[in-house]
């Protein structure tokens, strides 16, 4: 009897350490990812957020002379990137999310006739990869890629306006 109660003694041992062992194996991952986070936090805090983001001013006279000034998904991504000069980068990665899911709308839709040309979508969807690109830096705490990342994106959204009022300018010289 004796003998069963110490082997039945090993046994809840064995199986208590066991337990132990899992359960200790688990908690450095969730650990790990607090580290990370910390990381993150740290890292942003040390990026140089005193940069100046280049935009073009929205098109407005060349939206009116088009007959197009309810193009508000247009209008709003503009006031994003307007309104993401002026925040501060720590949210960066909410406000780049913002971006993206407003030129996923704008590109989901028809755009209107007279800037639905394959020069005007492409450099829209350039700008969405920009962002995508930028959210990704935001995600892995890539602090020396983040800003060239964002001056890119902008870069790349000044594109789409210079290709408008390049269209405009076109037009013009075939109707001489």
């Amino acid at each position: 009897m004796e003998f069963k109660h110490a082997i039945m003694s090993f046994y809840i041992r064995v199986l208590i350490i066991i337990a132990t062992l899992c359960s200790s194996c688990k908690n450095p991952s969730k650990q790990n990812i607090i580290a990370q986070e910390a990381s993150k936090i740290e890292n942003q805090k040390q990026i140089n957020y005193n940069i100046d983001l280049n935009l073009s001013d929205y098109p407005e006279e060349l939206i009116k002379s088009y007959g197009i000034e309810n193009w508000q998904e247009f209008k709003n991504l503009h006031n994003l990137f307007n309104q993401f000069r002026s925040l501060d980068f720590r949210n960066v990665d909410i406000e780049i999310s913002k971006l993206s899911k407003s030129l996923k709308k704008l590109l989901s839709k028809k755009l209107p006739k007279k800037f639905e040309k394959p020069q005007i979508r492409s450099r829209l969807k350039v700008v969405h990869m920009r962002s995508q690109k930028s959210h990704y830096f935001t995600k892995h705490s890539k602090k020396d890629s983040l800003i060239p990342s964002l001056e890119k994106l902008y870069e790349s959204y000044n594109a789409v306006i210079s290709r408008m009022y390049s269209f405009e300018d076109e037009s013009n010289e075939l109707d001489f």
